[in-house]
Formats: structure tokens, sequence, C-alpha cells
């Protein structure tokens, strides 16, 4: 399978390799992120992903680290730029953590964009119970803002549906086809590569693939 990636999340190292990721427009059609294998993505560091039977595995190095520490991170680029309205579909399964960031429309050089998650990082004496939220934030110039949080059901173990949208200045984060999280933003960002991190998590992600957003309605419950 051409073996795993290695890298860890770094700001600096991550804003030089996408100064050379020359991106591939994808426009309103659906493309399937992981058909192509690790031949489909970009990344640099120590943490591993891995492509095997059609599906990504990550994990941060660290499951109990602070959100600075690279080692806590886990940090992968797709090739393909996304442009127009659209909204990402994946499928995942956390076995360990439950953070999952997905950064839109996001510059490295410049750091700013949009970034949404599925929660932070439970600290080391978080309960049990401890309510997930997904996260909807801008970055600009490095400086991060929550713009829209809400509820999210995040199951250890069990296999979740994600999607992450755009449609002109709206993003929306959804699970199930129930809206969690939306925002309308303030500033034009361009298209940049998709782009995910793991932090003091390990998941596998089974299904990934971009579609029009059109197509996504929210549920009635």
């Amino acid at each position: 399978m051409g073996g795993s990636l290695l890298f860890t999340f770094n700001h600096r190292t991550a804003a030089i390799f996408c100064m050379l990721l020359a991106g591939m427009p994808v426009k309103a059609e659906t493309i399937d992120l992981l058909a192509n294998g690790q031949r489909g993505w970009q990344s640099t560091g120590d943490a591993v992903w891995s492509f095997a039977d059609g599906e990504l595995a990550g994990s941060s190095q660290i499951y109990d680290g602070e959100k600075t520490d690279p080692a806590a991170s886990a940090f992968i680029v797709a090739k393909p730029v996304a442009e127009g309205d659209f909204a990402v579909h994946l499928e995942v399964t956390f076995t360990r953590g439950r953070y999952l960031g997905v950064y839109l429309d996001f510059s490295q050089q410049e750091q700013s964009g949009i970034w949404m998650a599925t929660g932070h990082a439970l600290p080391r004496d978080a309960p049990d119970n401890e309510v997930a939220r997904g996260y909807i934030k801008t970055v600009a110039e490095g400086f991060w803002i929550v713009r829209a949080t809400g509820q999210i059901n995040v199951v250890r173990g069990e296999r979740m549906r994600l999607s992450f949208t755009r449609q002109a200045k709206d993003y929306g984060l959804w699970q199930d086809g129930r809206l969690i999280a939306t925002y309308r933003a303030t500033e034009n960002y361009q298209p940049g590569p998709l782009q995910l991190r793991l932090v003091n998590a390990a998941a596998t992600i089974h299904r990934l693939h971009i579609e029009p957003a059109v197509s996504l309605q929210a549920s009635e419950d």
C-alpha cells in the first residue's frame, strides 16, 4: 500500500509544505478523497496516517497532551481544492479520544480561514459523561475565534456520520443529517485544500467525499 505517512503537526512546517502544494481544483462534482489512497494526500512529520482497504487511519503520538504539543496532533492535507458550494461527507470511528478538526478554505501561509471540529480533546480529569460539542471557528493571523457551537454525539468505537458544508458564505457542521452549528462568514475566504487534524485521538475514516452542498438538507429532529 506504499507504507504509512508520517508527520507531526507544526504550523511552520505545515506552512512550508502548503506553499509547495499545488492544489487541484474540484468544482460541483462528487469526488472520493480516499479512492487514490496516499497519492491523494500530503503530510509531514512523525504521527502516523495509513491507508488500507479503502480507509484512512490516523493517530496522534500521545493522547493526553496539551493542544499546543506537536506530539498531540496528527495533521494531513488533501490535494484537491474544493471550489463553489460543496459538502464534505465522512464516516469516522474513534478508538481513542474524540477530536477531529476539519479545515475548509484555510491558508497555512496566512493562518486564516474556517475550522470545524467534533469537540475539544478531553482533559485528563474529564467525567465520563462530559457532553461533546462541535465547533466552528474562524482563524485570522493565528487568532482563533469560536463563532458557533452545538452538542454532538461521539461514542468511542461507533461509526458516526459528519458533514461540513459551504454555501456561499454560510458554513455548517452536521451529524447524521442534523445541523449542529452554522456560521455566516464576514470575510471572503479563498478555496484551499481540505485539511484534517486529530488531537489526542486515534480514528479510522471509512468514507470521505466531496459533493455539491445543495444535496444536503436538515432533518426534522
